[in-house]
């Protein structure tokens, strides 16, 4: 997230605000809905854990997940793909669960 359009996002006040809303949530014992974003070269995991897939981003960090949680792709595309149906966030079913950071929401 070092791109210019992504320059309030690495701000300490915004890092900060991020950290203290997942404290409260995680406090009250919330279920919260989050989406990230995560660039980097993908890959299967090995192992009794092939159901997920694995991600290293540019700067070593590696994150794990199940396909399931996947709301959007953007990446290599084949033709006989186009024609399939785009994913659909499960924010889009009750927007009003969608808050954003630094404003009134």
């Amino acid at each position: 997230m070092r791109g210019s359009k992504n320059r309030g996002r690495d701000s300490d006040a915004f890092i900060t605000e991020v950290n203290a809303r997942l404290s409260e949530a995680a406090a009250a014992g919330a279920t919260v809905e989050l989406i990230l974003v995560v660039k980097g070269r993908v890959r299967p995991v090995p192992g009794r854990h092939r159901e997920r897939w694995r991600v290293r981003t540019g700067l070593g960090h590696v994150v794990t997940f199940r396909p399931e949680f996947v709301v959007a792709f953007n990446g290599t595309r084949n033709a006989d793909e186009a024609t399939q149906r785009p994913l659909q966030p499960a924010c889009e079913a009750d927007p009003s669960t969608v808050k954003e950071f630094g404003g009134a929401g």
